[in-house]
C-alpha cells in the first residue's frame, strides 16, 4: 500500500463547508466503493461540527484509499464529552477513561453518528487538547484480516499540489516492509524524487533495509534526491531491522519501553556512490507499535502524554502527532504500524 498524500482544507467559516464537500466529491467521483453523494455528506457533517464546536475551527484531510475515501476531522479543542466518544475497535481491552471534558462547551459530537453510519471504518480520540475523527468509506467487501495495521499522514507544505514526501507498506504474513521518503525541498520536483523510491519499492520484495537503500539510491540518481527510512519486521523472529539516511527518524513503543531509530547523516541520489548504510536491530512483539516520521514532524513528540492514544487507528495517532508536532515549513509523514495482539 502506497500512502498517497492527504489534501488538507482548512474550516473557519461556512464556505470552507462548501469548498471541502466539492473537493471530496471530486476526489470521490468514479470512485466504485463510494455510493453517490455519501462521501459529500459525512465531509459536510464533519466540516459543520468543527464550525460550530471547535474553537478556532479546525481542518479536514482527505484522500483515495482502496476503492474508497478517507477522512480525518482535526481540531484544538474544546473536545468531546467522554460519553460521546467511541470505544476503541482496537484494544484488547477498555482503555483508561478519556479526560472529563466540560458539557458546556459543546463538544464536536453532534453529527458523528450519522458519518459513523456512512462509514466502513471509524475512530476518534479526544483530549482537551483537540478532537481527530477518523472516517473510511468504502463498500467494497473489506479484505481478509491481517495481524498487521498500519496508516498515516502525508500533507504537502503550504498550498503545493503535491507532497515531497512518501510511505508505503508491504505486508507478507509474518512480516512488514515499510519506507519513509523525504525528496530534497518540497514541490513537483521534490515529489518525482520520492516515487522513484517508491516504485523500486514496489518493484520488487525488499531481502533488508540495507540493500534496499542501496537500490533507492540508484532508483534516485536522475532526481534531485532525498531522504529515506526503510524498516522489515519479521514477527516470527521478534525483531526489526532499520537502516536509513538523512533525518527520517522513528521509534518502536512497546510495553512502556521505547528503541529509537536513527538514519546515517547524507542523502540518497545525490552522488555516483551510495552512503554506507548502518542497520539498527531492535526486539518486536506482539503490540508494538512502529512509528516513522519526515524531518516535517518536530523531534519532541512522546505518546507516553497522550492517555490510550496508541489503541487507536494508526491513522488517528498519525494524525494527532501531526497536529501537535507538525512543522508548517515543509512537507510533512507520519507512519504509522502496529502487530495486533
Amino acid at each position: 500500500m502506497t500512502g498517497t498524500a492527504h489534501r488538507r482544507v482548512p474550516i473557519g467559516a461556512e464556505e470552507d463547508v462548501g469548498a471541502l464537500r466539492r473537493a471530496v466529491a471530486r476526489a470521490a467521483a468514479g470512485r466504485p466503493g463510494l455510493r453517490a453523494g455519501e462521501a459529500e455528506l459525512a465531509a459536510t457533517e464533519l466540516g459543520t461540527n468543527l464550525l460550530r464546536h471547535a474553537h478556532p475551527g479546525g481542518y479536514v484531510l482527505f484522500r483515495p484509499v482502496g476503492e474508497g475515501i478517507e477522512l480525518l476531522s482535526v481540531d484544538h479543542g474544546p473536545g468531546i464529552p467522554p460519553e460521546s466518544v467511541p470505544p476503541s475497535p482496537y484494544a484488547r481491552r477498555a482503555p483508561a477513561p478519556p479526560e472529563r471534558l466540560s458539557h458546556a462547551s459543546g463538544g464536536l459530537g453532534a453529527g458523528l453518528p450519522a458519518v459513523r453510519r456512512l462509514a466502513r471504518d471509524f475512530d476518534c480520540y479526544a483530549t482537551r487538547a483537540g478532537t481527530v475523527v477518523l472516517a473510511r468509506l468504502d463498500r467494497t467487501e473489506r479484505p481478509d484480516a491481517s495481524r498487521w495495521r498500519h496508516g498515516g499522514v502525508n500533507i504537502p507544505y503550504g498550498n503545493e499540489e503535491e507532497s515531497g514526501d512518501g510511505w508505503a507498506v508491504r505486508t507478507g504474513g509474518s512480516t512488514l516492509e515499510a519506507v519513509v521518503v523525504d525528496g530534497l525541498g518540497h514541490g513537483a520536483p521534490a515529489a518525482v524524487a520520492a516515487r522513484a523510491a517508491l516504485v523500486e519499492f514496489r518493484r520488487q520484495l525488499m531481502t533488508g533495509p540495507g540493500p534496499f537503500l542501496r537500490r533507492a539510491h540508484e532508483a534516485m540518481r536522475a532526481t534531485r534526491g532525498g531522504v529515506l527510512g526503510a524498516c522489515r519486521i519479521d514477527a516470527d523472529r521478534g525483531e526489526l531491522a532499520f537502516a536509513g539516511v538523512g533525518n527520517i527518524t522513528g521509534r518502536v513503543l512497546h510495553g512502556g519501553r521505547r528503541w529509537p531509530l536513527l538514519g546515517r547523516p547524507g542523502t540518497l541520489g545525490t552522488r555516483v556512490s551510495p552512503p554506507r548504510d548502518h542497520v539498527e536491530r531492535v526486539p518486536w512483539a506482539p503490540g508494538a507499535v512502529l512509528v516513522l516520521t519526515s524531518d516535517g514532524i518536530r523531534s519532541g513528540w512522546d505518546t507516553a502524554v497522550y492517555r490510550g492514544l496508541l489503541h487507536r487507528d494508526p491513522a488517528v495517532v498519525a494524525a494527532v502527532l501531526h497536529r501537535d508536532h507538525g512543522r508548517p515549513a515543509d512537507d510533512a509523514t507520519v507512519l504509522v504500524v502496529a502487530e495486533v495482539p
